[in-house]
């Protein structure tokens, strides 16, 4: 049995553009390019070829956008399809911590050492860094569609497993595999974006994706801390695999592939083989023919971590949401060393980060696309100004010092528990300021290839995030919380100087960077 992708319900037409203008103009283009061309002197033959070089890209560009679905799809059905995804990338980071309220007795289940039950956090969170790489290099080969069912398949099988493991080990290296399941949307859902909208719409869509990062830990404790007081630690993963289950469904029937060149190798396929299906259920399984090795596109998302755009403008959300990892994991002792609160008082507790996080990330979306339009007015390139998405960043780089002061030194003095919250919710606030206009500004710099810079950025994102937990302990007892948020501040508010680089010299970095990913 064969399964194929649900049917675009909005135009019955997916892989014929019914408009010839399109390629009227690209005819008109290739005409006047011709018609300029000197054939006489070297320097005039060398302008001939760089001419016709721009003569195959616009045949390419124009080729591929006869396939993209974004003008095939109405807004409620690109916003319905984002949803599913963003659930899906809710689903990694929500599985991170919520058995985080239930360490001491999935200790006791499996008679093993504090550490241990702690490495299985850590692996997770690192695994969830580097496994993304590999999906986003799948993705562009194989198609978005493919690969979110791939990994949300590894992702229900290996929760079921979690959940009937009898053994520390097991459930190790089932939390290795779980994470490796659970992560592909966090690089794959940016590719999807770059698919459904249009760039002065990616800060909106962005924000909403986002969300998962940033939600998904505040959540998970909350509801694991209320599952493991009244039932079992168990039923967390009980729970999670119901989740996944039900996202698998809604992918299998509600998401088509949306990658535009995806389409159009399909497309060319079975033109070239018409008769043939069981070549064509060979080609879709092992990829069609590509131009580059897969070793080639495998190692792509490695040379954005080397490239300084990258580097630069995720760096200053990669220490904020490491920091917001240090908060998550000490948070349980300092409420209930300072205040006496339960579990599930504790879990609560993360409400007012969540929603920090939610509104930074809401707030800063609007701001980018918002700001990148009103400077498109006087330039209608805005490729040329894409640096301007990151102004909201500067706002959250003085949230974040401002919470992380406010949290650690009220908490500290065990002052009103509600000042304490204020820090925390100023902290969440600063993240989600950071994070949403960095990750839509690469996905907007490397449109083709928007999965494996967000994987990229992912990867200085989860090894933050994996470190700062196993600092948290022992920073704390030795200069006590008031002191290690200091600390967390001064090096918040020094991210700063990586945004003012990019801001300044992004642009000059681009046509470098780009020939060299070519």
């Amino acid at each position: 049995m064969t399964i194929t992708d649900p049917p675009l319900a909005d135009k019955t037409e997916l892989y014929i553009n019914e408009s010839s203008t399109a390629t009227a103009n690209v005819d008109s283009e290739i005409d006047t390019i011709v018609n300029k061309l000197p054939t006489q002197t070297s320097i005039e033959q060398t302008e001939c070829k760089e001419d016709a070089g721009v003569v195959v890209v616009l045949e390419e560009e124009n080729k591929i956008t006869e396939y993209s679905i974004k003008e095939k799809l109405s807004r409620k059905r690109k916003w319905f399809i984002l949803s599913i995804v963003a659930l899906q990338g809710f689903l990694g980071p929500l599985t991170s911590s919520i058995y985080v309220p239930a360490i001491s007795q999935v200790k006791h289940s499996f008679r093993t050492t504090s550490t241990a039950i702690n490495a299985t956090i850590s692996l997770y969170v690192f695994i969830m860094g580097f496994a993304p790489l590999l999906w986003a290099s799948l993705s562009e080969r194989q198609g978005r569609r493919t690969v979110y069912l791939s990994a949300i398949f590894v992702y229900f099988m290996t929760t079921i497993g979690c959940a009937l493991a009898q053994s520390i080990e097991l459930f190790t290296a089932l939390r290795a595999f779980q994470s490796v399941g659970a992560s592909a949307s966090q690089a794959v859902g940016a590719g999807t974006i770059t698919d459904l909208f249009d760039v002065h719409q990616r800060g909106n869509a962005m924000g909403l994706f986002l969300l998962g990062p940033l939600v998904g830990p505040v959540v998970g404790p909350i509801a694991g801390g209320f599952i493991n007081e009244y039932l079992d630690w168990r039923y967390i993963f009980w729970l999670l695999s119901g989740m996944g289950g039900l996202i698998f469904i809604l992918v299998l029937f509600f998401v088509p592939e949306t990658s535009a060149i995806i389409l159009m190798k399909r497309s060319e396929f079975k033109v070239a083989h018409p008769n043939s299906r069981k070549q064509y259920i060979l080609a879709r399984i092992f990829g069609f023919e590509h131009e580059e090795s897969i070793w080639k596109s495998m190692l792509r998302p490695f040379k954005f971590i080397l490239l300084p755009a990258v580097i630069l403008s995720t760096t200053p959300y990669s220490i904020a949401y490491g920091f917001m990892y240090f908060v998550i994991a000490s948070l349980p002792h300092q409420l209930s060393y300072h205040y006496h609160y339960t579990s599930y008082q504790i879990g609560l507790a993360y409400l007012a980060n969540g929603l920090g996080n939610a509104i930074g990330a809401f707030i800063s979306g609007k701001w980018a696309d918002r700001a990148l339009n009103k400077i498109a007015v006087e330039n209608k390139d805005k490729k040329k100004h894409l640096e301007v998405r990151l102004t909201p960043m500067w706002l959250g780089i003085i949230l974040l010092p401002a919470g992380e002061l406010i949290y650690g030194w009220c908490v500290h003095r065990s002052l009103n528990v509600f000042a304490g919250f204020t820090g925390l919710f100023l902290l969440g606030l600063g993240v989600g300021m950071v994070q949403t206009p960095c990750n839509t500004y690469i996905v907007d710099l490397y449109q083709n290839h928007s999965a494996s810079a967000m994987s990229a950025g992912n990867l200085l994102r989860c090894i933050s995030a994996g470190c700062t937990p196993l600092v948290a302990p022992t920073l704390i007892a030795k200069i006590g919380n008031d002191w290690s948020m200091t600390i967390l501040a001064i090096i918040s508010l020094m991210s700063g100087v990586c945004i003012f680089v990019v801001q300044r010299y992004g642009q000059s970095w681009q046509q470098k960077s780009n020939s060299r990913l070519n």
